[in-house]
């Protein structure tokens, strides 16, 4: 009789918990081309100021938008730290469950299960597992899991399966050290 693999724990969402998330999922790279948007807007706005094609309340307002998209772009981090705290599930419990299925990620909010198979890229940062899937991406934190908990779902990251129309790879990319 084979044994199951199934680990579960839980962790409370909390300010510190979101702020490793975002830094350990999203690449920052500010350039021109993220502002490019509010520049758009900018211009756009200024044009019709200036050649009065509407009235100046709907110009001001586009220049208004521009001015927020600078603000955006440029403190995005904040921006979505306070979002997500702003969010129903922010500060509730979440249990996690990885086991021969996938991972399952359950609150009274969310029910979400990321099967292995559905899995593209498992990557290994300095502070836990990002998790790519075709919903979106995923943050696992190393803090929540334990060590074989670790080494199986990056053990599970490393298989491949191949059909003859379907080919999905999931590869881990470990951390150098």
């Amino acid at each position: 009789m084979t044994q199951t693999y199934a680990y579960c724990t839980s962790i409370t969402l909390s300010k510190e918990h979101l702020k490793e998330c975002y830094e350990q999922s999203v690449a920052v790279d500010i350039t021109i081309m993220h502002y490019k948007r509010a520049i758009i807007s900018l211009l756009f706005g200024l044009c019709l100021l200036m050649f009065n094609l509407v009235s100046e309340y709907l110009a001001f307002f586009v220049i208004t938008l521009g001015v927020l998209e600078v603000f955006g772009t440029r403190y995005q981090k904040i921006w979505w730290l306070w979002r997500q705290m702003m969010a129903k599930s922010y500060k509730s419990k979440v249990t996690i469950l990885v086991n021969e299925v996938g991972i399952n990620n359950r609150s009274k909010h969310v029910d979400q299960t990321i099967q292995w198979v559905s899995m593209t890229a498992i990557e290994k940062t300095e502070l836990g597992l990002i998790i790519r899937h075709p919903k979106g991406v995923s943050y696992l934190c190393n803090s929540c899991l334990d060590y074989t908990a670790i080494g199986y779902i990056v053990n599970r990251g490393n298989v491949e399966v191949r059909g003859s129309r379907l080919e999905v790879k999931v590869k881990a990319v470990r951390a150098a050290g």
